[in-house]
């Protein structure tokens, strides 16, 4: 399917943020000085320049990038969808909830993973439905996962189990196994601490 959505023009905020794997690979490299679009190196010192206003192009009929010329499709503003970055960070930050544990959004542990592409959307003085933490998308699908030690699927090797009504996916492994059925271990609505994340 054609996805609709182009970004037209992107503002970027003034201040940059530094960036660790930039910076790395400019000490690899032996690059000094860059400019290149969002990711600068200054003085072997890797930048970026995160976006503060997206405005992407929503084409409904997906033929406005084959009939204009250069990019005319770019001034099509009855077509412009705006995205504000940091309206959208505050509203995941107050009240958007982890669909798997209910815990918030933070910097260091955001709500941020969906398990599907056009899920519905919430009004705007609501959270985003269907978002997950990293872990917690693991630990939601280790528990949507057949765990059987003789499951009856539906292939030889994967499908739907006849004993437990879950999913196996196609050439899981043994170590596969396993971490999900550590996973599905957890209990429904909980996460593991970091004591047991360092340790895995």
């Amino acid at each position: 399917m054609h996805d609709p959505l182009t970004v037209a023009f992107e503002l970027r905020r003034p201040w940059p943020k530094l960036e660790t794997w930039k910076t790395e690979h400019a000490a690899r490299t032996g690059i000094r000085w860059q400019f290149n679009g969002a990711f600068w190196v200054l003085a072997g010192r890797g930048l970026y320049f995160p976006a503060l206003i997206t405005v992407w192009h929503r084409d409904p009929s997906g033929y406005d990038h084959i009939t204009c010329r250069g990019k005319r499709w770019q001034l099509h503003v009855h077509h412009w969808r705006i995205q504000v970055h940091p309206l959208q960070e505050l509203r995941r930050r107050l009240l958007t909830r982890c669909s798997w544990c209910h815990g918030r959004h933070r910097k260091g542990d955001p709500v941020n993973v969906s398990h599907s592409w056009d899920g519905p959307r919430g009004h705007w003085w609501q959270g985003e439905p269907g978002l997950f933490h990293h872990d917690c998308s693991a630990i939601e699908r280790a528990h949507a996962t057949c765990v059987c030690e003789q499951p009856v699927l539906d292939h030889d090797g994967y499908g739907q189990c006849a004993r437990c009504d879950r999913f196996r996916p196609c050439g899981f492994t043994d170590a596969n196994l396993a971490r999900v059925r550590d996973l599905h271990s957890i209990p429904q609505g909980g996460r593991r601490n970091n004591a047991q994340e360092a340790a895995a």
